[in-house]
């Protein structure tokens, strides 16, 4: 233990000067030791960086020898931020860096502002002669130089390697880059469990209740921001639109949610079921002749006994192969995601039939998914810890690009 302790030490000395030595001259990336039970999401959230796919990836990038499986950061260990660190020179933050764009300076400015307000740091650029730059601010407006961004709006964007913005994932998340067009001409509608005048399950966790709509909306809004960077059409079925993907513990219930296209969602079950299905099977038969493929995905929190602790559920309609191959498909990759993360585990999800309204009445290939027990503490990890809801999503959304591709 203590051997891999200095082995790891060691890596992050030769990692973070090799990173250093990489980039604009007279640059280092900023180094940072955690707090206790923070995560990936936690320690970018401290110092003022968005959480968004790029800083994830380019944070899992920088520490890829020091991350465990799960993402867990260990408090021994400094971890390598996505910021640059520059030696101010005293004059102006232009003449530092070598740009002549004011206002991109003056965002620089308040963002080290911020990091002394927030008592991320002790003293201003000006004083300790340390400028902070966060690595997708600079390195984009660089970029930008170079590549001409796309005239037209970028709302309908399908080629990969550009953005579109997207409104309903909130401020933080609706500008989505394009990773690739596996997914392209694959159409998907999402809907998320309730919603509207019904809440759904719900728990305790300690002094807050925990509602299902709102949890099964923010994975369902993960997921649908997954896709689209794949090249996919999506469908939120259910939407609201000042909620976002959240990255708070707590998920605030409301009740303004309501359907594709701007109906309200009934007080009456049979009706809300309904209109779900008629929605998808209208957008399904729009679609049909410019589709690859098409499916609905349908995602729950299941409410069980307290001491229930249970795993992802996959339900599809009897007799109906092409649901039964999707189902397994996704309840195969997540097993395995979960014996690669956490081997010895076990995993006791299962697939299987039931004669449940939306897999009977929705014509594409369905596939409906239970998350979590909802009162159970230990599940209830999976929809309150920010990382599990991501995970949930990206496990999903690269179970769907698998089978499909």
């Amino acid at each position: 233990m203590q051997c891999d302790k200095r082995i790891k030490l060691f890596l992050q000395i030769v990692l973070f000067f090799s990173f250093a030595a990489s980039g604009l001259p007279a640059q280092e990336f900023v180094k940072a030791y955690p707090k206790k039970g923070d995560g990936i999401y936690a320690m970018l959230r401290r110092y003022k960086l968005p959480t968004t796919p790029d800083y994830v990836g380019k944070f899992r990038e920088l520490n890829a020898d020091l991350l465990a499986a799960n993402d867990e950061l260990s408090l021994e260990y400094f971890y390598v931020m996505p910021i640059y660190k520059h030696k101010f020179d005293g004059v102006t933050i232009r003449s530092t860096l070598g740009i002549s764009d004011y206002p991109l300076a003056k965002r620089i400015q308040n963002y080290n502002e911020s990091l002394v307000q927030a008592g991320v740091r002790s003293s201003l650029y000006t004083k300790d002669l340390e400028l902070w730059t966060p690595y997708f601010l600079l390195n984009k407006k660089k970029n930008s130089t170079v590549r001409k961004a796309p005239s037209a709006a970028p709302q309908k964007t399908t080629s990969a390697g550009l953005a579109g913005e997207y409104n309903i994932f909130g401020s933080t998340y609706r500008r989505v880059e394009k990773t690739d067009n596996s997914l392209r001409g694959c159409y998907f509608y999402l809907v998320s469990g309730h919603g509207g005048p019904d809440p759904g399950a719900w728990g305790s966790r300690g002094s807050s209740k925990l509602y299902e709509d709102e949890y099964a909306y923010d994975i369902t809004l993960r997921l649908a921001r997954r896709l689209i960077e794949h090249g996919a059409t999506v469908y939120m079925i259910v939407r609201d639109d000042n909620d976002g993907i959240r990255d708070a513990a707590i998920l605030r219930g409301d009740h303004d949610e309501h359907y594709y296209g701007g109906a309200r969602i009934s007080s009456r079950p049979r009706t809300r079921l309904q209109k779900r299905a008629n929605i998808i099977n209208s957008l399904y038969a729009q679609n049909r002749r410019k589709a690859r493929v098409q499916y609905t995905i349908i995602i729950h929190v299941d409410s069980r006994s307290n001491s229930e602790r249970i795993d992802m559920f996959y339900y599809y309609r009897r007799n109906h192969n092409a649901g039964r191959k999707l189902a397994f498909a996704l309840h195969n990759y997540v097993k395995r995601k979960y014996n690669q993360h956490q081997p010895g585990r076990g995993y006791g999800g299962t697939v299987t039939t039931r004669n449940l309204f939306m897999l009977q009445h929705v014509q594409p290939t369905t596939v409906y998914i239970e998350v979590a027990n909802i009162r159970n503490g230990r599940d209830q990890d999976r929809l309150v810890i920010v990382n599990n809801r991501q995970a949930v999503a990206n496990w999903l959304c690269d179970g769907l690009n698998e089978f499909i591709n």
